[in-house]
């Protein structure tokens, strides 16, 4: 073998290296590189995702604390009509201040669109000045919020009695309208 033909087989074997390394190596290292690209990709998902976790628990952590606070203000403003809890609730606080309950109406809200919806509560109540002092302390102290915006007095006669007064009054009670 002459020198010429050891250099042509040296440059044919050197380029059948690169051949080879072009046509398997390159795309096993750029599969390596995709790789890696993705695996990176990945591990700022699996970060993200765990921050996120983190936060849920963290979040659930809050809630359990304040479980009480959201009780409370679910009963002071329930999330349903309620008319019965209502009544009911009405005519405890009546038995309590000596009024007698002559009548008891609902209404519903005007505008149905806003989360805090509004019930409509006119009573008749038949007793004396003290006992609707007494009513309108309750109804202020009641856990369940009632708004009065109205109140009028008329005298009942009843001929060789005591005094006794016929009243109005006019509230609102509130809910919570949920949106599922």
């Amino acid at each position: 073998m002459t020198p010429a033909n050891k250099n042509y087989l040296g440059v044919g074997l050197a380029g059948l290296a690169i051949i080879v390394f072009w046509i398997f190596g390159m795309p096993a290292w750029d599969r390596v590189s995709l790789l890696n690209g993705a695996t990176a990709e990945r591990e700022d998902i699996l970060s993200s995702r765990t921050e996120i976790l983190k936060k849920i628990e963290d979040l659930n952590s809050q809630y359990q604390q304040r479980s009480s606070d959201v009780s409370k203000i679910s009963s002071v403003v329930p999330n349903a009509k309620g008319a019965a809890e209502l009544v009911s609730t009405v005519e405890a606080v009546t038995q309590q201040t000596g009024l007698q309950l002559i009548e008891v109406t609902m209404g519903g809200s005007g505008n149905q669109q806003q989360e805090l919806q509004t019930v409509f509560l006119e009573l008749g109540l038949t007793g004396n000045y003290p006992s609707l002092t007494a009513f309108l302390d309750l109804v202020e102290k009641n856990l369940r919020l009632i708004d009065v915006f109205e109140l009028s007095a008329s005298q009942a006669s009843i001929p060789g009695q005591q005094i006794v007064l016929n009243f109005r009054v006019k509230a609102n009670a509130y809910y919570l309208k949920l949106n599922r």
